[in-house]
C-alpha cells in the first residue's frame, strides 16, 4: 500500500489518494487543489516526453505541480503499465488528460482499471470528450480551443479587435474546478456504495455552461452585447477617469437609487421608476444615467471616484495590476501570497491555497518535483524489488533527471 510518509497530516482530504497522469494545466490543477487540501498525490509523468510546462518561460509548473510526488513512467512498456496499475489499486481518484480514447489504446480502459479497483473514480479531461463524432474526439485541444469552439470566445470581442481568449487560461481553470467538484461527488458515492465512476470532463462543454447568456440563445436565439461592448445596463463596465479606468457595477434597486442620488439625478419618476434594478441603455433612463456617470467620472481621479462611490455603497473597483494587488493591505492581511522553496532552493511566491478553511486550512508543503524524483520511493512502496527497479531504468520503463525542473 503506497503512502507518502513525508507528507504532513493536514486538511479536509488527508485520507484521499490521487494519481494524476495529466499534463498542461487543467488536469494538474485538479490534483494541485486536492494536494492543497491534504490529499496524497502522485504525478505520473511520461518518461518519453516530460511535461512541456517545464520548459515554458513562466513558472506554471512550479505553481500547479506543488504538493505532489513524481514518477516518470513509460506506459507503453509492460513494467511501466504494471506500475501504474499497481498505483491504481490503492488510489481513490485517477486523472488523465490525453485526447479521447488514448488510455483505451494503452489497454487501460475504465473497465481494465475497475478490474484492479472497483471503487476507483476516473477523471478523463480532454478538449472534446470521450464519445461523440470520432474525428472530434481525436482533436487536440488547449485552453483557447475550448474557448473558441464553445462560443465563449465570441462573447469576448469589442469593435476594435477580433474575438480573443480570456486570459489567463480561463478554460483550463474552469475545467479543473468543475471536474474537481464532480470527482469529489463521485468519491463520496464510491465510499457509500463501493461503485466507481468515470467522468468525461470536456473543456468546450464547461465553457458553454459558464456563459450566462447561452440560455438566451438556445431558448430564444437572442444575443447580448459582447464583453468588450457597452453592457445593456447603464453603469456596468469600464469607465474612464482623469488618470485611468475604473470598473463599476450598478445593479439592484438600492444601488440604482444611491447612484442617482450621487449623480444628482431624479428618482421615482416616470423616467427613473422606483424599485427598478437597472437602467437599460435602450431607454431614456439609461442614456441619461450613462451621460451623467461619464461626466462625473471624467472630473475625478480613480482613487477619488472609488472612495466616493464606496462611501455610497456602490460596487466599484480600480483595475489593479499585479503590483497593485501585491501591495494592497487587504491582500496582505489575508495572507493571500505564500512563499516556499523549489527543489533547487529558489524562492517561489504565489497565491495561497484557496478557499481559506477555519478549522482545516490548506497549505503548500512541497514544491514541484523534479522529473522522476520519487521513482524509487514510490516503486518500493508498490512492492518492486531493487533489481526490478534497476531493470526498469535499463529498459526505459522509468526515467529520472534531477536537473529537469523549472527552477532557475
Amino acid at each position: 500500500m503506497w503512502k507518502n510518509k513525508n507528507k504532513p497530516d493536514f486538511g479536509l482530504l488527508s485520507d484521499l489518494k490521487v494519481v494524476s497522469a495529466s499534463s498542461s494545466l487543467a488536469g494538474p490543477f485538479i490534483a494541485t487543489i486536492f494536494g492543497e487540501y491534504g490529499a496524497d498525490v502522485v504525478w505520473v509523468e511520461n518518461a518519453d516526453m516530460p511535461d512541456f510546462t517545464r520548459g515554458t518561460p513562466n513558472w506554471q509548473c512550479e505553481g500547479e505541480r506543488r504538493n505532489c510526488r513524481n514518477i516518470a513512467l513509460k506506459l507503453r512498456h509492460p513494467m511501466g503499465r504494471e506500475a501504474l496499475l499497481k498505483l491504481i489499486e490503492d488510489a481513490d481518484i485517477f486523472i488523465e488528460s490525453s485526447k479521447g480514447g488514448q488510455f483505451d489504446k494503452l489497454d487501460m480502459s475504465d473497465e481494465v482499471l475497475w478490474e484492479r479497483n472497483p471503487k476507483l473514480v476516473i477523471g478523463h479531461v480532454s478538449g472534446f470528450g470521450q464519445t461523440g463524432i470520432p474525428d472530434y474526439v481525436k482533436r487536440p485541444s488547449f485552453d483557447a480551443i475550448g474557448q473558441a469552439f464553445s462560443g465563449y470566445m465570441n462573447e469576448n470581442r469589442n469593435p476594435m479587435t477580433p474575438p480573443y481568449a480570456v486570459g489567463q487560461f480561463a478554460s483550463d481553470y474552469t475545467t479543473a474546478l468543475y471536474t474537481a467538484i464532480a470527482l469529489l461527488a463521485a468519491w463520496h458515492h464510491a465510499r457509500e456504495t463501493g461503485e466507481g465512476e468515470s467522468i468525461d470532463a470536456t473543456q468546450y462543454e464547461y465553457m458553454m455552461r459558464t456563459s450566462i447568456y447561452s440560455i438566451d440563445w438556445f431558448t430564444n436565439h437572442r444575443t447580448f452585447p459582447t464583453a468588450g461592448e457597452q453592457n445593456v445596463n447603464a453603469g456596468w463596465g469600464t469607465y474612464e477617469c482623469k488618470d485611468g479606468y475604473i470598473f463599476c457595477c450598478f445593479n439592484g434597486s438600492g444601488v440604482m437609487k444611491r447612484g442617482n442620488e450621487l449623480l444628482g439625478l431624479p428618482y421615482g419618476d416616470d423616467v427613473f421608476p422606483e424599485g427598478s434594478a437597472t437602467w437599460s441603455i435602450e431607454k431614456p433612463c439609461g442614456q441619461i444615467f450613462l451621460k451623467a456617470l461619464e461626466e462625473w467620472l471624467a472630473d475625478r481621479t480613480v482613487e477619488e471616484a472609488e472612495q466616493i462611490m464606496l462611501e455610497h455603497n456602490i460596487p466599484v473597483s480600480r483595475i489593479n495590476t499585479w503590483a497593485d494587488v501585491e501591495a494592497d493591505p487587504h491582500v496582505q492581511a489575508r495572507e493571500d501570497i505564500v512563499e516556499w522553496e523549489s527543489v533547487k532552493g529558489t524562492k517561489i511566491r504565489a497565491v495561497a491555497p484557496l478557499p481559506k478553511m477555519k478549522n482545516n486550512p490548506g497549505k503548500v508543503w512541497a514544491p514541484c518535483p523534479a522529473f522522476g524524483q520519487h521513482n524509487e520511493e514510490i516503486l518500493d512502496e508498490l512492492g518492486f524489488t531493487p533489481e526490478e527497479i534497476a531493470t526498469m531504468y535499463e529498459e526505459g520503463a522509468i526515467r529520472n533527471d534531477p536537473d529537469l525542473t523549472l527552477s532557475r
